[in-house]
């Protein structure tokens, strides 16, 4: 009998381990995904490529790279289906498409139903601007959000604040230049940032990657920040660019590209021997590439909106 027991009991454990090898494709089918579609900035007519990516997630809500062979479906700004694609190796799939005139485009692309993946869908806006419309790059962790002691740690948006007055002095620069907020926040986090503006009331603009440098943040002598979304995103080079910023670096970098920077900075430079003779030396630091900025309320001032001559 302890023999046959003993027999019954191995039975059932293997019928129980088949049952649960069996179940382990169920679990893992359908596996969560996250789709992302970048902003770009074009001029009217330009004929370029709107891209996304689906990117595979992991523990701890980690990213493990894109997925490959996935039906993707763009859809246009008016509800009208572009095009079909599979990713490629790295997750990707992109369509040409010829812009409109000036304005904002949403593009929405969807995850083809699979029993592999699910995904929400994803909108990607295409910004079509005016070629005389001045850029307006604004530093997103080195700009809107407030300076923190270890910028290696990554923040989470629901949790941060913005800079205070900073969402009304866009505002109106808005009204006659072309806002590009700049991030370093990893791609598949885009939603978030793009969350974030939306709630804190910052007004519309393109959302821009920017790689951090190696070792940023850990070593003085860390390399300079990568200016060639900057670059690759003024095309007009006859209508000047700005760029806001906390980070000396990055102003630096920028500045050394002929675009006009306007560096925060706090309040307390009272005391340095070379700003006392300020009111001689005003005229000659407007002239300047990199101008110092202590409060959100003057930006408006340094880049004013040309007001329309009145006609007698």
């Amino acid at each position: 009998m302890g023999t046959e027991n003993h027999f019954r009991t191995s039975i059932a454990l293997l019928t129980a381990a088949l049952c649960l090898l069996t179940a382990v494709p169920s679990i893992r089918a359908d596996s969560p995904a996250v789709m992302v579609v970048p902003d770009r900035l074009c001029f009217p007519g330009d004929e370029i490529h709107i891209e996304a990516t689906l990117y595979r997630t992991g523990l701890l809500g980690l990213f493990k790279g894109g997925i490959q062979g996935e039906l993707l479906r763009f859809i246009g700004p008016e509800g009208n289906p572009l095009h079909d694609l599979l990713t490629d190796p790295s997750g990707s799939a992109r369509i040409r498409y010829t812009a409109g005139p000036a304005g904002r485009y949403p593009i929405t692309v969807h995850l083809a139903d699979n029993p592999r993946y699910s995904a929400d869908p994803a909108t990607g806006n295409l910004f079509v601007q005016e070629k005389k419309k001045p850029l307006f790059f604004v530093s997103l962790e080195a700009g809107l959000m407030p300076p923190i002691s270890t910028p290696l740690l990554r923040r989470d948006p629901e949790k941060i604040a913005s800079e205070p007055g900073s969402a009304e002095a866009l505002s109106e620069i808005a009204a006659c230049r072309m806002l590009v907020y700049l991030t370093q926040e990893a791609r598949p986090w885009s939603h978030r940032t793009r969350s974030w503006l939306e709630k804190k009331g910052y007004p519309l603009g393109p959302i821009c990657f920017m790689d951090r440098p190696l070792m940023a943040g850990i070593l003085s002598e860390a390399p300079p920040p990568e200016t060639g979304v900057l670059e690759s995103l003024w095309k007009e080079r006859s209508v000047p660019a700005h760029l806001l910023t906390r980070d000396p670096s990055l102003a630096k970098a920028a500045a050394d590209k002929g675009i006009r920077v306007l560096l925060l900075e706090p309040k307390d430079t009272t005391s340095d021997p070379s700003l006392q003779d300020g009111e001689k030396k005003g005229e000659k630091e407007q002239e300047e590439s990199i101008v110092s900025v202590h409060e959100w309320a003057a930006i408006p001032t340094i880049c004013p909106c040309e007001k329309e001559k009145k006609r007698i």
